[in-house]
């Protein structure tokens, strides 16, 4: 089990993608399972994505950016706070706090 807080970008509401950490985004990509999302009763199926950036915040030129994608995130409020609570085990990642 992997807990781990995210600040839910101005975006998310709009695009259904939360940033991760790369490290998480790999673990998730290398799953056999399905990602199943929970958010308070909602569910639905996840991907991972990945974005080429060359914002400034970068550490070098051509980084990467990582995103849990699914439309059950289109829920969370613009910066709010999120617990992500991942089970490598069965997929599954429920997300608690971050709704209207």
């Amino acid at each position: 089990m992997i807990t781990l807080n995210a600040t839910v970008s101005r975006k998310t509401p709009l695009d259904g993608r939360l940033e991760i950490p790369a490290s998480l985004a790999d673990r998730l990509s290398s799953s056999e399972h399905v990602l199943h999302l929970q958010v308070f009763g909602a569910e639905g199926t996840a991907r991972v994505e990945e974005m080429a950036c060359t914002c400034s915040k970068a550490a070098g030129p051509n980084h990467v950016h990582c995103f849990l994608a699914g439309d059950v995130l289109k829920s969370l409020s613009p910066n709010a706070n999120v617990t992500l609570v991942v089970d490598l085990d069965s997929g599954v990642i429920r997300i608690d706090g971050g709704l209207d």
